[in-house]
């Protein structure tokens, strides 16, 4: 049905001048967004439809140009905020609303020619994102001699891989870059083994670990952190034996459950937490695969700053807030019970974060990661949320991290023009409502696109 959206865009010529098919906001690549919106939400994802000629109020015209010359109710992401900010443009919105956000470099070469959308197939899997303190590594991570990626890359390779399941999961779309989570929603346990074996990732994260020469992981989409990680061969396989076993739900392996060569080898000092972030963003920074990332990173961490302020929201950038979460109550490899009532416990905590439904307040973690694949599209970044859902973006430049940030980490909703792809987003569609119900659309008006945070705003917030 969408075909080629961008052989739309090379073959059709505007009045908005040359080459609008470099630029998010080009009348033609709007219309391209559109068709994409509409297929998506068709689907069951929760999407914005600033891009969609598919709202419930269509623009009748382009702002700032001949009307004569728009066709009907295409609607643009120009008109949108032209009907929330007093006949601006997008750009002065973010402007007028976030300040300058700075731009990407002149003549950063970005590839606006090929198609965005499933030009990435992570996610299925686990993520693991270890700590390094680093913003740049070997061409291949995994290379490093002695690092616990090393290690733990070696680990995974050796693992036997479990069978997949029988069954889909009924938020299974028809789309091929969004895929059903193959993990179960918070406080619910795992009923069949994870298929896929972890995705492994080096990062900017500082280690939290009480020795300096332990590493902390960060584990999705379990949205737990392990601390304690020896930067051993033993270390690393400790964690996969305990945490990363694609038989193991969210809480792990209980710490009576470890055996006595774990003991003897110090393993048992390891301990796990619950995240305290309502989202992490995940940079790609990694010089040695492309110098794209390393310059796009740090101009999007910049705007991430500013517009999450805008909300309240605080940046963890290091990982501080990971040294001390004892006031959730024991560690979960300490926390007694059954599989269900372990994981109900895990459940529990993530629905004590704040903002993790949508709306104002809370945390959000920054890290800077590894090659992600597609650096042509450069700023690339990944997404992650509690309730299991991951989303890859691509062709990120400052002035679209307000949309990042208003519909993706706020509302719950893809991007449309920003989509890779995206794991555990699709919802149900057989209720009677569209998968915009479940958005943040329903409470939205001519001052506020931030979601109220009732139940039919949350999209993929929710589970």
């Amino acid at each position: 049905m969408l075909g080629r959206l961008t052989s739309a865009i090379s073959n059709l010529t505007t009045s908005a001048g040359p080459a609008p098919e470099a630029s998010h906001h080009g009348p033609v690549r709007v219309q391209a967004y559109s068709a994409l919106a509409k297929k998506l939400q068709d689907d069951g994802v929760p999407v914005s439809l600033a891009d969609c000629n598919a709202c419930d109020n269509p623009c009748e015209t382009t702002s700032n140009s001949d009307p004569s010359s728009a066709p009907e109710g295409r609607g643009s992401v120009a008109e949108l905020y032209d009907g929330l900010s007093g006949g601006k443009s997008y750009e002065e919105y973010v402007n007028e609303k976030y300040g300058d956000l700075g731009e990407l470099p002149k003549g950063f070469d970005m590839d606006w020619e090929t198609d965005l959308y499933d030009s990435s197939k992570g996610g299925k899997g686990r993520i693991v994102v270890i700590s390094t303190g680093k913003s740049d590594w070997e061409r291949d991570h995994v290379d490093e001699k002695d690092s616990l990626a090393h290690h733990l890359d070696n680990v995974i390779s050796s693992a036997p891989t479990p069978k997949a399941a029988s069954t889909k999961p009924s938020n299974h779309s028809t789309l091929p870059y969004i895929a059903p989570s193959a993990f179960p929603a918070p406080s619910e346990p795992l009923t069949s083994p994870i298929p896929v074996q972890p995705s492994l990732y080096s990062s900017s994260l500082i280690s939290q670990s009480d020795d300096p020469s332990d590493q902390t992981v960060l584990v999705f989409p379990d949205w737990k952190v392990t601390l304690e990680i020896e930067n051993t061969k033993q270390g690393a396989q400790g964690l996969y034996d305990a945490q990363l076993d694609g038989k193991l739900g969210r809480a792990g392996k209980k710490l009576s459950e470890v055996n006595a060569k774990e003991v003897e080898s110090g393993l048992d000092r390891r301990r796990s937490w619950v995240l305290p972030y309502r989202a992490i963003v995940l940079l790609c920074s990694h010089k040695k695969r492309d110098k794209r990332c390393h310059i796009a990173a740090p101009l999007l961490r910049s705007a991430l700053h500013t517009v999450l302020s805008k909300y309240d929201i605080a940046i963890d950038e290091d990982g501080s807030s990971l040294a001390y979460l004892s006031d959730q109550g024991p560690a979960l490899e300490e926390v007694e019970g059954d599989a269900l009532e372990r994981e109900k416990e895990v459940g529990r905590r993530i629905e004590a974060i704040e903002g993790v439904h949508g709306g104002e307040g809370g945390q959000v973690g920054v890290f800077n990661i590894n090659h992600l694949g597609g650096h042509r599209y450069a700023g690339v970044m990944i997404v992650l949320f509690p309730s299991g859902a991951y989303i890859s973006y691509g062709r990120v430049t400052p002035q679209e991290i307000p949309r990042v940030v208003e519909d993706t980490v706020l509302g719950g909703k893809i991007v449309p023009g920003l989509l890779r792809n995206a794991v555990g987003v699709a919802r149900p569609t057989n209720s009677g409502s569209s998968a915009n119900d479940t958005g943040i659309g329903a409470e939205t008006d001519s001052s506020n696109r931030v979601a109220s945070g009732k139940a039919s705003d949350r999209g993929f917030l929710s589970w």
